[in-house]
């Protein structure tokens, strides 16, 4: 009964980390836009399948007429997605927004944010069944509307699994990438001994003109470009006020990492912590996004 108790408060735990990162998660409405058709052209083509197999006997026009317009929306979604898994890091519809903020100097306004592109598992995933499945929707169709001429037959098959390789190749080199350790400074100095550096924001000092930031008792600095450069000695408070701003947001988040890394490492908790891979991803994409590593 105990044990099933502190499930249940591990569970709401869990809930409320995960909604606390829902509000640096912000939608790209064209990728979702974009995302939303694709499923539908998708559909359009399962349905037309399914029909082609239900019918695939007769000769009714309209059959036919179904056959070309699924092998042409198949090839379409191969096409896309080879093409935007090959030439665009991220075509997800959401990215990670860990600021978003501006400073007006000299009647100038800087716009300053970082914004984190990742892609979780079951985009992947589905992005590869999608393919596959396309690409055995071209054979087949190839096969059933040119019976009479094997060579093109053959030239639209070879085709469609040409272009099958780079996309998944693509997806499979992305899930390969998301799915390797951190073996790095990060987690060797930082995340193992999270419990020693809860303070890593209290005590850090900015270089000069803010250019970046490094931290006491260990060799590790902030990336550059993260903060506005404080040159211009008559707005040089309210430079260094916007930059501690943007730290202050990475010690919030800090803060909550540690707490949440508290929470999941507790020896009573080890079963779970598949649950939670999933957020710690997210926090750690954060802070190696910020840290030179």
């Amino acid at each position: 009964m105990k044990k099933q108790q502190d499930r249940n408060v591990f569970k709401k735990c869990l809930k409320e980390y995960h909604s606390y990162l829902k509000q640096y998660k912000k939608v790209n409405p064209l990728n979702l836009s974009l995302f939303i058709i694709d499923c539908l052209i998708f559909a359009i083509i399962m349905v037309g399948f399914i029909f082609q197999l239900a019918n695939h006997k007769t000769n009714n026009p309209l059959n036919i007429i179904f056959s070309y317009v699924v092998l042409t929306l198949s090839f379409y979604i191969l096409i896309k997605f080879t093409i935007a898994n090959f030439f665009y890091t991220n075509i997800y519809f959401i990215k990670i927004v860990v600021y978003e903020k501006s400073l007006l100097l000299k009647n100038i306004k800087i716009e300053k944010k970082e914004v984190i592109n990742w892609v979780p598992f079951w985009f992947l995933n589905l992005l590869i069944l999608i393919n596959v499945i396309s690409t055995i929707v071209i054979n087949y169709q190839a096969v059933e509307i040119f019976k009479d001429s094997s060579i093109i037959s053959a030239c639209i098959s070879t085709l469609a699994n040409i272009l099958l390789i780079p996309s998944f190749g693509t997806i499979l080199n992305k899930i390969t990438e998301i799915r390797k350790p951190i073996l790095n400074n990060y987690i060797n100095l930082i995340k193992v001994q999270f419990v020693g550096f809860q303070d890593l924001f209290k005590t850090y000092q900015a270089a000069e003109n803010f250019e970046y930031i490094s931290f006491e008792n260990i060799s590790i600095t902030s990336k550059k470009g993260i903060f506005v450069l404080n040159n211009l000695k008559s707005d040089a408070a309210r430079i260094t006020k916007f930059n501690e701003s943007i730290v202050e947001i990475y010690h919030e988040i800090w803060k909550k990492y540690v707490d949440f890394l508290k929470v999941t490492r507790h020896p009573n908790n080890k079963r779970v912590q598949k649950k939670v891979y999933f957020i710690e991803r997210v926090f750690d994409q954060i802070f190696i996004n910020f840290l030179e590593l």
